[in-house]
């Protein structure tokens, strides 16, 4: 095996990773508008922390004054972010920071509950916002039951893409029943011309709330959370669904310990044509988890999902994402192009059994990941019983090279070393033998040759 397999780089300690928060923030006295989309924009892993960091940097040179008017060039001109996603995180942010919306509050605020009535329902408080709608605490009165209720944004309800998208979220969702998936309930319109999902209320938190309490999770939780997700995968892929977008924030964990799948926003059917015809040349997914052939827009499989799975499972054991980078297009082009740094070069203490089977998870080849997530809960069964996997394997580096661009549609390829030359036939024993034989007969034709014209003078 290769030793030149790439070396941990140093992470941030707590204090340091304090600090650049409050740098962040520092950007402005008072939590912005501005303040709040950056933040936002590193949360959802639309952009690193550092690439926001430096166009808060460049704003403080502009006159306080100007710097709201400047926020989009800034942040536009130097990659950070499109003007489409400043204006979607711009649109839920918007509510998020009305101090009577807060989850912690009581009500949701003016915005959600006043004007919000949904027959059936009885909205109490308002629990988070996402670039696709807000998302609220309801009681089912039919049934007494405490129920999760996502609303699309006013500012897309008239937009027929994003509403077909919502309902294929709440569709997708009702197709699967699965312990390990969340349960979708109802989906629909207000009377009030809201657009609503209802879907089963988990209260707990999520893999991405512990990462950022314990920064690395314990071996053994980190197997049973990605075991209960392997298998909430596994049901998806029975059904014909891919997620496409597996992240920390999408697994949610009740207080029973149960891990959930959430967000199908972006999940498609396998044989879905429209969409894959519609999303063609598009990339769907979260750069700190996506795989290589989202970036470049190609079919997606179960192996997809297991990549993200991967990467996940990456940050719970060793505390940070596999690739990172100034923006998120260098962080895409890491996915496609740089080797994985092993974990358990990252997380000595982590059993190579487990490093094995994250390593395989990433492969960058779809053909040399998991075949199923079947065998992927094979191999975890068997780590935390304390023996070897048996899919995951070592792997022997090999220089690799050719690795397409981002965005790039031509075949990965890799450098197969040259093959040892083949023997001479003539370096063998019986080469040696004909060769003898030859040298003889050479000489007697010479002499016999040599005779014959003495003979003849």
């Amino acid at each position: 095996m290769s030793d030149s397999r790439p070396k941990p780089t140093s992470t941030p300690d707590p204090a340091e990773r304090a600090r650049l928060g409050t740098t962040m923030s520092g950007a402005n006295a008072r939590h912005s508008i501005e303040t709040l989309i950056g933040r936002a924009a590193v949360e959802r892993g639309l952009a690193t922390r550092d690439q926001v960091l430096a166009a808060f940097e460049v704003l403080k040179q502009i006159p306080k004054e100007e710097r709201a008017a400047q926020f989009v060039r800034v942040f536009t001109g130097r990659g950070v972010l499109t003007a489409e996603q400043i204006e979607t995180l711009r649109g839920w942010i918007g509510d998020e920071s009305d101090p009577s919306s807060k989850s912690g509050s009581s009500m949701a605020g003016p915005a959600v509950t006043a004007a919000l009535s949904i027959p059936g329902y009885e909205v109490m408080k308002k629990l988070g916002a996402g670039a696709m709608g807000t998302v609220v605490l309801a009681k089912q009165l039919s049934l007494d039951r405490l129920v999760a209720i996502k609303l699309l944004p006013k500012k897309f309800a008239s937009d027929a893409q994003y509403i077909d998208r919502f309902y294929k979220e709440g569709k997708a969702a009702a197709k699967l029943n699965d312990p390990n998936i969340v349960a979708a309930y109802d989906v629909g319109r207000a009377p009030g011309g809201e657009y609503f999902f209802v879907m089963e209320y988990i209260d707990g938190d999520t893999v991405f709330d512990r990462i950022t309490v314990k920064r690395r999770i314990p071996e053994m939780e980190a197997i049973h959370i990605a075991r209960q997700a392997a298998s909430a995968l596994k049901h998806a892929h029975a059904k014909g669904f891919i997620h496409r977008d597996v992240k920390p924030k999408n697994l949610m964990i009740n207080k029973a310990g149960v891990v959930k799948l959430a967000d199908l926003g972006l999940a498609r059917a396998g044989d879905d044509s429209a969409a894959i015809t519609e999303e063609k040349g598009k990339i769907f997914g979260t750069p700190y988890y996506i795989s290589p052939e989202q970036i470049r827009a190609r079919d997606v499989t179960p192996a997809t999902d297991i990549y993200g799975l991967g990467a996940t499972l990456y940050h719970m054991v060793t505390g940070r994402v596999p690739f990172d980078g100034t923006a998120p297009k260098d962080v895409m082009q890491k996915h496609l192009r740089d080797p994985l740094i092993p974990p358990d070069q990252i997380a000595p203490n982590l059993s190579g059994g487990l490093s094995m089977i994250i390593e395989m998870m990433m492969a960058k080849d779809q053909r040399e990941r998991y075949h199923s997530a079947a065998d992927l809960i094979e191999d975890l069964d068997l780590v935390a019983a304390g023996n070897a996997p048996v899919h995951a394997r070592p792997k022997i580096d090999s220089p690799i090279s050719g690795m397409d661009s981002l965005g790039a549609t031509g075949t990965d390829e890799v450098v197969i070393a040259s093959m040892p030359r083949a023997p001479s036939p003539w370096s063998t024993p019986m080469g040696i033998i004909v060769l003898g034989l030859l040298a003889v007969s050479v000489v007697g034709n010479l002499l016999l040759l040599a005779l014959t014209l003495r003979g003849g003078k």
